[in-house]
């Protein structure tokens, strides 16, 4: 490893980041859960879901995600990536597993060859699906994307003129534009949290500034988690069920949740779900989740779910066994009307808004037309990979390497140049920095403190030196593409401030950080590749904007 430029480094986090990264490496590259007995299905389930099983039960493509030695990743083999290219902008958009390419398209050939063939087949997909996020088969939609996600469920939602919702200050265009129809269409009133940054954030400042916005008018909550813009992971539980006990609805965009870490949505206790499933799940293009909170029993129950696609209007179909995880959102069911179906009505389900925990709602929402059943199917075998390789472990080694990336940019650019505390030492790594996406800002300085200047992440900017800031994160990004062949992105953020931390700076005076994602394709050795260049394209201290 080449020699930092910052003397002052604890090459002790680097070293045990590493070794906690090659670790989970080797939890990742063993874990072939058996997927047979955690759907329920025998080989004919398997080959419903394009994949056929080897001796082991496992499917066939564990064979091409075999593990590679250290400092590699266990599972780059089972991806294609183009010669040289070093992609870490997953919080974009992933990269699918080369097998599911190929089945994508042979799909699609035989869409071309039987047109027919290819209606319906959505209640098998939810079924395998479901149990790796922790839900219902009943309550989990194939959505075309995050987006329309959010938009199915503010607008199905009957919210009144006065009704309050308490967003926050970092939420993705989507739910913004939700929160902003509301406002226009029925007058609800919008309050904004303004979320912490860097050493003004914990989850106790977060969970305390969304308790000052809530009144006796509040109706929902809805804010992202992991941010977008900074990567933290909100304490999206305590979120959920405080909102819960207070008889207040709880939407969560978890656009970056499926595919990076292992949701289990009963234990969340979330009211509805967006997420996506072209990123982190490395999905096709305009595919996602839906989920909406069908239930309220405490205890872990087997259940039998059909396999046929409208077995809740009559048609006769086979059932599978399926285990479904408590709840610990007990409240009522909340309200909810289709906001686009083909059967509104039928079998009673969801007719006038009413809510039964035996309806399955999902095979309502879910018949809107043809969709793209082979992106469909696609997701499904992505899901399937993640849920046999282990969604935990997968989880463990995002998060390890994460904090490899983390440890190596504290050691050189100092700890404030991060969006969230940097905790080097606590192992399981605390909550807020459970995440693939890492926001750092090598750009802004502080001079505050006694001594030599410093990288900060809260800095006050000027709007001059907002907009020179800017430019010049654009500039890396640029040079890094083009220059080294590694894609990451940057994004304008309204940071805390370090003149006074209980505010964000405004618009005009946002900075510019560095995002950057690890995924289970990734490596310390690609980690320290993106160091080198960082090194000098950004180099730690330059002069003050």
């Amino acid at each position: 490893m080449k020699k930092s430029l910052v003397t002052d480094g604890d090459w002790t986090t680097v070293a045990k980041a590493r070794d906690v990264a090659a670790e989970a490496g080797e939890r990742i590259a063993t874990a072939r859960r058996d997927f047979l007995k955690l759907f329920g299905y025998g080989a004919a389930g398997l080959a419903m879901g394009g994949l056929s099983v080897d001796k082991d039960g496992s499917p066939r493509f564990m064979a091409e995600a075999a593990a590679m030695p250290a400092p590699y990743s266990p599972y780059a083999n089972a991806f294609q990536f183009a010669d040289q290219l070093l992609y870490m902008n997953i919080g974009t958009t992933g990269s699918s597993p080369t097998r599911v390419i190929k089945d994508f398209a042979d799909d699609y050939k035989d869409i071309a060859r039987n047109p027919t063939a290819y209606f319906f087949g959505q209640q098998e997909m939810r079924n395998s699906i479901a149990p790796g996020f922790g839900c219902d088969p009943y309550e989990l939609v194939l959505s075309f994307n995050t987006t329309d996600g959010l938009w199915r469920i503010v607008m199905g939602i009957p919210f009144e003129a006065g009704d309050e919702i308490i967003t926050t200050n970092m939420e993705e265009d989507a739910g913004i534009s939700a929160v902003d129809i509301l406002v226009d269409r029925f007058g609800v009133i919008k309050k904004t949290v303004d979320l912490p940054t860097n050493d003004a954030y914990s989850d106790r400042e977060v969970l305390k500034r969304f308790k000052a916005q809530l009144t006796n008018k509040t109706k929902a909550v809805l804010f992202s988690s992991p941010i977008y813009l900074t990567g933290a992971r909100l304490p999206a539980k305590k979120l959920c069920l405080g909102a819960a006990r207070r008889g207040i609805l709880s939407i969560v965009d978890g656009a970056h949740l499926p595919g990076m870490c292992a949701v289990n949505l009963h234990d969340m206790g979330c009211d509805f779900f967006s997420g996506s499933g072209h990123k982190w799940q490395c999905g096709p293009g305009q595919t996602g989740f839906l989920y909406i909170r069908n239930g309220y029993d405490p205890d872990y129950r087997i259940v039998e779910r059909p396999t046929g696609d409208f077995a809740p209007f009559g048609a006769p179909s086979p059932t599978v066994e399926i285990g479904i995880p408590g709840y610990t959102n007990t409240a009522p069911l909340p309200t909810y009307y289709p906001t686009n179906t083909l059967i509104y009505g039928a079998a009673g389900i969801l007719k006038n808004g009413e809510r039964d925990p035996e309806h399955n709602i999902a095979a309502v929402l879910q018949l809107i037309g043809n969709g793209s059943r082979p992106s469909q199917q696609a997701l499904t075998e992505c899901c399937q990979l993640w849920d046999t390789w282990g969604r935990e472990e997968i989880e463990d080694y995002v998060v390890a390497l994460a904090q490899y990336l983390r440890s190596r940019i504290v050691e050189i650019w100092g700890p404030q140049s991060l969006s969230v505390p940097f905790d080097g030492e606590s192992y399981p790594v605390p909550e807020v920095s459970r995440t693939g996406l890492t926001s750092f800002n090598p750009f802004s300085i502080s001079r505050t403190r006694p001594g030599r200047p410093y990288h900060d992440y809260n800095a006050d900017l000027t709007e001059r030196q907002a907009e020179a800031q800017s430019g010049a994160s654009s500039a890396a990004v640029a040079t890094l593409r083009d220059d080294y062949q590694i894609v990451i992105r940057n994004n304008s953020v309204p940071h805390s401030l370090r003149s006074d931390p209980s505010k964000n700076a405004t618009l005009g005076t946002f900075s510019s950080p560095l995002r950057v994602s690890t995924h289970l394709f990734h490596s310390t050795s690609d980690v320290d590749r993106l160091i080198e260049a960082l090194l000098e394209v950004v180099p730690p201290l330059a002069p003050p904007l």
